[in-house]
């Protein structure tokens, strides 16, 4: 009898454990992609306006206490792991720097930018979450800081399509 509640006991043990690990893997599957993206090399912040918008379309006076920028309304992945076209400018007279942060319709985030500097732009960008091909109305908020301290933010729509 007590061979028997022995065997029960380490068959018992061995399915939590095998449970575990599924569990594991299962999250592990989750979140390895996440981290292999954010590692990965993603777009640099360049000095200027951004070279493929039209000369008449950059912003070269800002209110002061204003926000102002070009930010991408259609952006474009080729894949959920490739540089997209984010094309965000901060005016030089832009008195904030600036970070763009975007959310799907679920409120999960999908991308953040590099802080960029008034006069800074960043053409081309990698998403901060792997998105399944598909085209994606989302949000977004461009957050103004100025010497590290958040002053405001703008909100929009923009649109995220993955191939």
């Amino acid at each position: 009898m007590k061979e028997k509640k022995t065997k029960i006991k380490t068959a018992i043990i061995i399915a939590v454990s095998l449970v575990a690990i599924v569990l594991s893997v299962l999250v592990l599957v989750q979140v390895v992609p996440k981290v292999r993206l954010n590692l990965a090399d993603g777009g640099t912040v360049c000095d200027g306006v951004l070279p493929s918008v039209d000369e008449a379309l950059h912003i070269t006076d800002v209110p002061e206490g204003e926000i102002r920028y070009l930010i991408n309304k259609r952006m474009h992945f080729d894949s959920p792991y490739s540089l997209g076209d984010v094309m965000l400018e901060n005016p030089e007279s832009c008195g904030y720097d600036l970070q763009f942060v975007i959310y799907n319709t679920q409120g999960e985030m999908i991308y953040t930018s590099p802080m960029i500097a008034p006069g800074q732009y960043l053409e081309k960008d990698k998403l901060t979450a792997v998105l399944k091909p598909g085209e994606y109305n989302c949000s977004y908020s461009a957050l103004a800081y100025r010497n590290g301290e958040l002053m405001g933010e703008v909100n929009g729509v923009v649109n995220v399509t993955v191939k």
